[in-house]
């Protein structure tokens, strides 16, 4: 039955799959997304804390998404250098610091432009462009409308999504690649011109720390 998994049903509702896995095969290759699954929480917790038997393995689909080298994909001292200058600015802590300031104000301004309109999808009304505002003006993208914010997050999430392989193990539908690829490009288009502007003059946000 495992062979018979379909990436339509895991899209639509894992949990039942989830449940069979973990009655039946705790861990298990499944072909439809061409990984091994673990489906207990006891195994999860095995393998999260014994780091010298096993490592972080990105999904195909998200290295294909975001490249080698990131946080995702790496172990040992390459992740812990990355994770030095990463951490910093997004430990419970530091953000206690900033969080009220950087979000309260974008959440109010939101909830201004849509509280007279009856009835709106509040995920995509209220909760995409305060998350992307907030995390994007913490980056230093504060010119980067949140449109735009939300256009690429959710490009991007459905690249790192698009798990499903064929019989070969080859990707099944490359077109969500293709789009994030074409984010990636605007990312590295309106973020270059800032890293000149960052290097001669750094500041508070998130990119300016991670170039220097």
């Amino acid at each position: 039955w495992i062979d018979d998994i379909t990436m339509e049903e895991l899209d639509r509702d894992p949990n039942p799959i989830y449940e069979r896995l973990r009655r039946e095969a705790p861990v298990a290759y499944v072909p439809a997304v061409g990984m091994h699954v673990v489906a207990t929480r006891e195994l999860c917790l095995q393998i999260t804390q014994d780091p010298q038997a096993w490592s972080t393995v990105i999904a195909p689909s998200g290295g294909r998404t975001f490249g080698k080298g990131t946080v995702l994909d790496s172990n040992g001292e390459q992740h812990r250098r990355i994770r030095e200058w990463i951490d910093p600015q997004l430990r419970p802590a530091a953000v206690d610091t900033y969080v009220e300031a950087l979000v309260r104000p974008q959440a109010q301004r939101i909830l201004e432009r849509i509280e007279d309109l009856g009835a709106a999808d509040i995920q995509e009304a209220y909760f995409a462009p305060v998350s992307v505002r907030a995390v994007g003006d913490l980056m230093g993208l504060t010119d980067v409308p949140s449109e735009t914010l939300v256009r690429w997050f959710q490009t991007l999430a459905l690249s790192y999504g698009d798990a499903a392989v064929d019989e070969h193990g080859n990707f099944a539908d490359p077109a969500p690649f293709e789009a994030g690829d074409r984010v990636k490009e605007e990312i590295v288009a309106t973020v270059d011109p800032m890293l000149d502007h960052w290097t001669a003059h750094p500041d508070h946000t998130l990119i300016s720390h991670w170039l220097h």
